[in-house]
């Protein structure tokens, strides 16, 4: 009786506590769900963003789920099927990202074009911090990657960077109104400035002119120095007067 309880013991305990292998599997497979769910978010997330799917993203997880189904079918080596699943959901994620990143930033890059000629932080304190972000967006999208790694490295990174960008550009864009109304009363002084500026240029020639005519008086002509009253000779009238001598 001893004998049987004992057994029966050990066969609970053995039903109660999986092995490591079959625990570290199934977290693994639960992780690649979870990327793969986050590939098909970012995927979305930036379809609605730029207004266009990523072809490349989308390829990357087409296959990814081939390897899924070749790790399901159990007909090759599941540990690199599961690795090959893995690095595809995350290289999907990146690239839908990294081209959301690139909409973003040429979206900032348009807004800072349209209010060049204003201080933006007199309007939005935060600008320095904005500006900050971009850059380290950029550098991540234009900086040359470690030959060594493979761009699914980067993807969390990556995504991070977007959601920065995405609610800088919401901020920026929460505050257009307000330096639209700055920039039209900008261009407003800066036309009554050069208004001002031509009507005293104006001003100033019509003066110098009037100074000059008033110390150089016009020199009177050989006719307004004839009397009206004096008869100018004629050949005739000379020829009479040689003759009457």
């Amino acid at each position: 009786m001893l004998n049987t309880r004992s057994e029966t013991a050990i066969s609970v305990t053995h039903l109660s506590f999986p092995d490591k292998q079959g625990l570290e599997k199934h977290s693994r497979t639960d992780e690649l769900v979870r990327l793969f769910q986050l590939a098909e978010e970012k995927i979305k997330l930036v379809e609605n963003l730029n207004q266009e799917l990523s072809i490349p993203a989308i390829n990357e997880l087409r296959y990814a789920g081939y390897h899924m189904a070749q790790y399901l079918s159990g007909q090759v080596e599941a540990d690199a099927q599961l690795s090959k699943a893995e690095n595809h959901c995350k290289r999907a994620i990146y690239d839908a990202v990294e081209a959301g990143i690139t909409h973003q930033l040429e979206l900032i890059k348009l807004f800072q074009h349209d209010f060049r000629n204003l201080i933006i932080t007199e309007t939005i304190s935060r600008y320095g911090e904005i500006k900050k972000e971009v850059k380290a967006a950029r550098d991540l999208i234009l900086t040359p990657r470690d030959n060594s790694k493979d761009r699914s490295e980067y993807y969390a990174e990556c995504s991070s960077h977007l959601e920065n960008l995405r609610r800088a550009h919401d901020e920026l864009e929460f505050y257009r109104d307000d330096l639209l109304k700055r920039l039209q009363k900008t261009n407003r002084d800066i036309w009554m400035y050069r208004a001002t500026l031509a009507m005293l240029l104006i001003c100033s020639g019509a003066f110098i002119y009037s100074a000059l005519q008033y110390h150089h008086p016009q020199i009177p002509t050989v006719a307004s120095a004839i009397s009206p009253t004096d008869t100018p000779l004629t050949p005739s009238s000379t020829v009479q007067l040689d003759s009457a001598n």
